[in-house]
């Protein structure tokens, strides 16, 4: 049996293409600091956006360097002394 479920209010703006300006101009350092609602809002926008949305994209870019980078920095031991 499925439960019928209230509607989030960030749901409604991501399907209206809002939710990723919101968050970029009015709520962008809440968005930046929080990464418990960061996490919670970026899961609402893949979901529910029916466009491309940069932000996002930007967002999860950022962390693939990020990840890149450790990997780089890590290995970094094993490759010199292979050299």
């Amino acid at each position: 049996m499925k439960k019928i479920k209230p509607r989030r209010i960030f749901e409604e703006l991501a399907e209206a293409g809002v939710l990723a300006d919101l968050l970029e101009h009015q709520w962008r350092e809440f968005y930046e600091k929080n990464e418990t609602f960061r996490d919670d809002v970026n899961e609402i926008m893949l979901k529910f956006s029916k466009s491309e949305v940069t932000l996002l994209e930007k967002y999860y870019l950022q962390e693939l360097c990020n990840s890149l980078q450790f990997f780089i920095d890590y290995t970094k031991i094993w490759t010199r002394a292979k050299q």
